[in-house]
């Protein structure tokens, strides 16, 4: 599947948002990846390699002061990505996959300034487009009616939520279909003092509503940072490869994989005395292989029904109000082994 994610990742330098980020990548196909609240001003290429990956290619939003910063990524071998215009609030430009059309992407971290917003509007107002396929997704900072909140001071329909309203009528941008937690964000209190929310959002365009696929928005859950992340399936993208056995530089760390490699040097080889190394060499890297796959095949299915219980909770804490202090600390415990899980699946 090929998707598109905006994510408020509230810093990229922490190593449980780059494990996340490759977790996610790699399970849900993403193509193209806004990152919003960076907090980095400058990021190298050894930086992205070690974030995401060699194989994407990126531009930045450099922050201004203590706070914002904006990074989007593509994977530069299947779609090239031109930059139209840049601010602290946001990043468009057209995103073209290979044999598959252009599509204009905006990542959005609007500010919290309802008049600040208004310029964004009228920036991207610029380059609303008809004829391409649309999509701006990100943190808007807004909310637009009282069901998109859930404690904290009462919601008020301001002068922000009608401006933003109008921009989306003027523009032709529409929400479709989600499934995940309802409320994106979170203060992370507990208590009379939780707050749950809705800030981060997903719109296109009717041509892109319009287009032969099957679209789907998924709110993922809260792992990394407080706020969700925001995907967008778009289309299925085959990617053909050889598999290739390689040896493993971590194996070595792992204390089973010395008796696996005795038992297998232990077996008799019925060969010609010049090729019965050649032969042990070949039995020990596929058992290595073997074994690495099914213990990374249990570290998966660990996460995913980590991942499962997590999403449960929070999707619970949306539909009916609030989490029990059991419920809030199991939450926090749920997490916390999610993030052991992936450290672990990194190193393997």
């Amino acid at each position: 599947m090929s998707s598109v994610g905006f994510w408020n990742c509230r810093g990229t330098r922490k190593r449980i948002a780059s494990l996340y980020i490759k977790d996610f990548v790699k399970d849900n196909g993403v193509m193209f990846l806004g990152l919003l609240e960076t907090k980095v001003s400058f990021f190298d290429r050894r930086e992205i390699n070690s974030l995401i990956g060699a194989d994407w290619d990126y531009f930045q939003v450099p922050l201004e002061g203590l706070f914002g910063g904006i990074i989007v990524l593509w994977r530069s071998n299947v779609a090239t990505f031109k930059v139209l215009e840049t601010s602290q609030q946001f990043s468009i430009g057209d995103l073209e996959f290979f044999n598959k059309g252009i599509w204009r992407i905006g990542s959005i971290y609007a500010s919290k300034d309802a008049y600040k917003r208004k310029i964004l509007w009228e920036k991207l107002q610029i380059y609303s487009s008809k004829e391409k396929s649309m999509v701006i997704g990100g943190d808007f900072n807004c909310l637009l009616n009282k069901e998109d909140k859930r404690g904290g001071k009462r919601f008020s329909y301001s002068l922000g939520a009608r401006e933003m309203e109008l921009f989306l009528a003027s523009n032709d941008l529409h929400e479709v279909g989600c499934v995940g937690p309802k409320f994106t964000w979170c203060n992370n209190k507990i208590g009379v003092d939780r707050i749950l929310e809705r800030l981060d959002r997903c719109y296109l365009n009717s041509t892109a509503l319009c287009t032969p696929h099957r679209i789907m928005v998924k709110h993922l859950a809260r792992i990394a940072s407080d706020h969700c992340l925001i995907l967008l399936n778009l289309f299925e993208c085959k990617s053909e490869y050889k598999k290739v056995i390689r040896f493993e530089d971590m194996w070595i760390s792992n204390p089973s994989s010395s008796a696996l490699v005795k038992n297998i040097w232990k077996k008799k080889a019925l060969e010609v005395y010049g090729q019965i190394l050649n032969l042990k060499m070949k039995r020990t890297l596929k058992a290595l292989f073997h074994w690495n796959k099914e213990k990374h095949k249990n570290l998966v299915q660990a996460k995913e029904s980590v991942l499962r219980e997590i999403l449960e909770l929070q999707e619970n804490e949306c539909n009916e109000g609030t989490l029990s202090d059991e419920d809030n600390w199991i939450l926090k415990v749920k997490v916390s082994e999610f993030n052991s899980i992936l450290a672990w699946i990194n190193t393997w």
